[in-house]
């Protein structure tokens, strides 16, 4: 084990990134002073490394997520394999997939990640001290309407804390999370479209946000409410097929009786917007969308009505550390402007 690992930190020495060869030389010294004592146990570094391999599919994928090469990534797993003593990928020419083992050991692997979270979050705890770096992702309605704001208002709070914000979809965003390359991601849910729950990430609710519909400024439902019922015969500005608002859209449809006549796709509902106000069909979106400027109308949707459900997904046992438990309250104390009785109150 100790040879393979130096042969792999030569290799990295010479062609890996400055990112990698600060992690291989940590795993290498783990390995020496194990290896020392003649004891040999699991090392968390390459249980993350498997996790990502089994979320990603590939190991070239993984080792991006890492910043680590891929040879880096195969050594790790191959050194995994040889500590236990049984196969946990098997491998062809073109693929990858997880063995049953393997697959056993990626479950496990999630509750001793998480553990490892919460003895940070425990430790750190004692400090009390909102400092260091938080990398944050939101997604564009978030940002405009409370994300940036709160963040804003976090920096002010905490001078000591540094908060970078990256603008991501909200399935990579949790992906991004996991691998340890964001800490808090804002993410959604649709009524009609569960999101499969992740064993490695924890949700904090943030606000319930109504799903509304859009219609030309002289469309003959523009005067109030609208059902779905009622858009039987229309034309459809949706999103993609695999976006959670499509899904939502063929759901309540299916539900009223008819398959939707799709004229236009886009997964920006500006542009879904710009289509609408052309005349090219009817849809719907979230109210905190940024519609201003279109010649449209907007009215509830009712029967069935739908909501977004906005919510920040950390790593498992994250959420005690003090500078992620400020970050989720303030986020959450913003939302909450946008409350029933704030902005998002519908108002036609």
């Amino acid at each position: 084990m100790l040879l393979r690992s130096l042969c792999a930190f030569l290799h990295l020495f010479i062609f890996g990134t400055k990112e990698s060869r600060v992690y291989l030389f940590l795993v290498l010294v783990t390995d020496i002073f194990f290896d020392a004592l003649g004891v040999h146990m699991l090392n968390t570094t390459r249980l993350r490394i498997l996790r990502e391999v089994a979320e990603r599919g590939t190991i070239i994928a993984a080792a991006e997520a890492l910043y680590l090469t891929p040879p880096a990534v195969s050594h790790q797993l191959k050194v995994l394999e040889s500590e236990l003593g049984v196969p946990l990928l098997e491998r062809t020419a073109r693929s990858i997939r997880l063995t049953d083992a393997g697959a056993r050991l990626v479950r496990h692997a999630e509750t001793i990640l998480a553990e490892c979270e919460v003895a940070v979050a425990d430790v750190t705890a004692f400090a009390g001290q909102v400092t260091g770096h938080l990398r944050l992702s939101t997604f564009q309605t978030a940002a405009q309407s409370f994300a940036l704001p709160a963040v804003a208002g976090i920096m002010r709070q905490y001078p000591h804390l540094k908060v970078t914000v990256a603008d991501l979809e909200p399935e990579r965003a949790i992906i991004e999370v996991k691998a340890g390359q964001i800490d808090v991601a804002l993410s959604h849910e649709w009524d009609f479209v569960p999101r499969a729950t992740d064993p490695g990430i924890d949700r904090y609710p943030l606000l319930d946000e109504p799903i509304v519909v859009v219609l030309p400024s002289k469309h003959r439902l523009a005067g109030g409410p609208v059902r779905t019922a009622d858009l039987t015969r229309e034309h459809w500005c949706v999103a993609q097929e695999s976006t959670a608002s499509r899904k939502a859209v063929m759901h309540i449809a299916r539900t009223a009786g008819f398959t939707p006549d799709i004229a236009f796709e886009s997964n920006y509902f500006r542009a879904i917007g710009s289509a609408i106000e052309a005349g090219l069909g009817v849809g719907i979106a979230p109210l905190m969308t940024d519609l201003r400027g279109l010649d449209i109308v907007i009215q509830p949707l009712v029967e069935p009505a739908i909501q977004r459900h906005i919510f920040a997904a950390v790593r498992r046992g994250s959420g005690g550390s003090p500078t992620i438990k400020a970050v989720l309250e303030t986020l959450r104390a913003v939302a909450g402007t946008l409350g029933p009785e704030g902005p998002l109150k519908f108002r036609p």
